[in-house]
């Protein structure tokens, strides 16, 4: 699903209105206060505690299964939204947070019967106007109507990620989300430009993407963006259908390496893919080594072939002192996927970092191997080359890295630069190169 739709879902359902309805005497309140600290895990139990206490109030249960899917205990979240569905089966809102669920564990057909059951809860004219007037008409209905507008977006996105992006299309323009002969790719690149909020720029894409199926560039772009994201599926077909609407063979050439190198052989299912969401959530916002790690290892055992949760267990047991274990989760990610540049980088890079030469020179000759452009990485493999006593070779990868970032981001090669300059003046000294990684394109940025 996408980033909107399921920010929208978390403030509509633990935020401000859920708040106001309590007094401070529920047991409810201390989840909820909880949460708004930003403790997670203590939130969720206290929802537990609340919904085991109280298992016919319905506040208390579909705080229990929010909190549950927020922190990717999706088993639970599940029997827990079926829970609330048995209290009260007519309420609109939990169809759609059982809806959005459902897409987030890749139940596509779930989450459409989910959403044919909210319209189906609309007054009979909301129901009349959804289903036959006119456009403009729609573009007002929509306007005036949040939870019809919400259905309708998760409707283009279960059709985007089932790949008929052709009906993700037409359901876009039926109802006036995207319109004819506005340039959405323009729009997008300038906010990019402007370094305006990423929420905004990644909107601004998706409606290229949905508006302009000629725009290759912008649906490559969004398809990119989705990957850093960490939005596998979705971000895999965008790829794919910008290489194809591309007239450009180098183009083809590069999105078939992307795809190759970054999204790797094989698809990766939509559950592993929340998982690992959640899990780098957890990590990176909550410190919450334990609970991610539990996230990667369920993310691996279903699609072992997905690298990234490897990378970021190697993260967790670096973060703890463990350097064996980091290397070994990295090794892993290479036997998982050896097309997965990503992997030899990291493993590359942490090798270099202990001054583990030889093995250092073959991760990243392997990286630069797998993607040419990639500077930061073949000027940290020009370093490791220099220690290794082989100075011509040194010379040709920091050159060749320089070329390419020397004109992008020049301050931040600017050492470097000035190193190679005086090695070819006054030959070899006892210090190493620097070996800066500028962020130089984007969709290459995270892993």
């Amino acid at each position: 699903m996408s980033r909107w739709a399921r920010v929208a879902l978390v403030a509509l359902a633990l935020t401000a209105p859920a708040a106001a309805a309590e007094s401070p005497a529920k047991p409810t309140e201390r989840a909820h206060a909880a949460y708004r600290a930003g403790r997670y895990q203590e939130a969720l139990e206290a929802a537990r505690a609340a919904a085991a206490a109280a298992p016919h109030a319905l506040d208390a249960v579909m705080l229990h299964a929010d909190l549950a899917e927020f922190l990717g205990e999706f088993d639970e979240a599940g029997r827990v939204y079926a829970q609330a569905q048995g209290l009260a089966p007519k309420d609109m809102l939990i169809h759609y947070r059982v809806a959005v669920y459902a897409v987030r564990i890749g139940d596509y057909d779930r989450a459409v019967r989910e959403l044919d059951a909210v319209l189906a809860l609309q007054p009979d004219e909301a129901q009349m106007l959804y289903r036959y007037a006119p456009t403009a008409v729609q573009k007002v209905l929509l306007r005036h109507y949040r939870l019809l507008d919400q259905l309708t977006q998760v409707k283009i996105d279960v059709l985007m990620e089932k790949d008929d992006l052709a009906a993700a299309r037409a359901l876009a323009r039926g109802y006036g989300i995207v319109e004819t002969d506005r340039d959405y790719c323009a729009e997008a690149r300038a906010l990019q430009t402007q370094a305006g909020n990423r929420d905004d720029v990644f909107r601004a894409f998706r409606l290229a993407a949905l508006g302009q199926p000629r725009a290759a560039d912008c649906i490559w772009w969004y398809g990119q963006w989705l990957t850093d994201e960490g939005y596998m599926r979705l971000g895999r077909l965008m790829v794919e259908e910008g290489t194809r609407a591309t007239p450009s063979e180098a183009n083809k050439a590069s999105g078939a390496r992307y795809v190759r190198i970054r999204l790797g052989a094989k698809p990766v299912s939509k559950l592993a893919e929340s998982l690992f969401l959640v899990g780098r959530q957890r990590l990176l916002r909550d410190g919450d080594h334990a609970g991610a790690g539990r996230l990667f290892d369920e993310a691996m055992r279903i699609a072992p072939h997905f690298t990234r949760p490897y990378n970021y267990r190697a993260l967790i047991a670096w973060q703890r002192g463990d350097t064996a274990g980091a290397i070994g989760w990295l090794k892993r990610a290479v036997a998982a996927d050896p097309d997965a540049w990503r992997s030899h980088r990291n493993l590359g890079q942490l090798l270099a970092s202990l001054e583990r030469w030889p093995e250092s020179e073959k991760a990243l000759k392997k990286t630069v191997e797998l993607f040419d452009d990639d500077a930061g990485a073949r000027l940290a493999y020009a370093r490791v080359l220099y220690a290794l006593g082989r100075h011509d070779e040194f010379v040709q990868h920091a050159r060749r890295a320089l070329a390419f970032a020397g004109g992008r981001a020049p301050d931040e090669v600017k050492d470097a630069a000035t190193f190679l300059a005086r090695f070819e003046r006054w030959g070899p000294g006892p210090a190493l190169p620097p070996a800066p990684d500028p962020r130089l394109l984007l969709g290459w940025i995270y892993d």
